[in-house]
C-alpha cells in the first residue's frame, strides 16, 4: 500500500512540474521581474509593450507595458480607456467597464480595470492592472482573452503576477 502511495505522489510530482515552468523576465524600462510560464509563447511589442504573449493556440494574451514616466492614477485609468476605444476605432462608449478594484502585487497596490471591448459579437475581455510611483514608473500588466474565457484568463494572468517583484 505504501508503495502504491508513493508511486502516485511521485506521478502526481511529474505532472505538477510543466506547470512550475517558467521563463524569467526583466524590464529595461522599470525595476520589475518576473516568471513567465512556457505556455505562452513570445511575441513582438509595438511602443511600450515590453513583454507580449499569446498562448500557442492564441485564446489568451498577457502583456507587459512599461514606461519610466508617472501618471496620476485617474490619468492613467481614463488612457487605458482611450487607447481601448482607439484600438477598435470607436469611442469611450464602446467599452464597458465590468468592474475596478484593488489587488496587491508584490506589496503595492495595482489598480485593476476589467472591461470588454466588442469583437464582432464576441466580446474580447480585458484585465489590466496598472500602478506609477515616483521613483518606479509606470506599469500594467494586461491579460485578455474572448469574454467566455475571462475565468481563465484571471488563473493565467494570476499565475503570472504572483511571480512579479518590484524594485529589487
Amino acid at each position: 500500500m505504501y508503495k502504491s502511495l508513493i508511486i502516485g505522489a511521485g506521478a502526481a510530482l511529474l505532472l505538477a512540474a510543466p506547470a512550475l515552468a517558467c521563463t524569467d523576465i526583466a524590464s529595461k524600462t522599470v525595476k520589475l521581474t518576473g516568471c513567465i510560464d512556457t505556455e505562452w509563447v513570445a511575441g513582438t511589442g509595438q511602443g511600450a509593450q515590453e513583454f507580449v504573449y499569446t498562448t500557442s493556440d492564441q485564446n489568451f494574451g498577457l502583456q507587459v507595458i512599461t514606461e519610466s514616466d508617472v501618471v496620476p492614477a485617474q490619468q492613467f485609468h481614463d488612457a487605458i480607456i482611450a487607447n481601448a476605444a482607439k484600438a477598435i476605432n470607436g469611442t469611450a462608449d464602446d467599452i464597458k467597464v465590468l468592474g475596478e478594484r484593488v489587488e496587491n502585487i508584490d506589496g503595492k497596490a495595482f489598480n485593476v480595470l476589467e472591461y470588454t471591448i466588442p469583437n464582432s459579437g464576441n466580446p474580447v475581455l480585458f484585465q489590466n492592472f496598472y500602478y506609477s510611483q515616483p521613483g518606479f514608473g509606470s506599469v500594467q500588466i494586461l491579460g485578455y482573452s474572448l469574454a467566455s474565457d475571462g475565468n481563465a484568463a484571471a488563473y493565467k494572468t494570476g499565475v503570472f503576477t504572483s511571480t512579479v517583484k518590484l524594485g529589487g
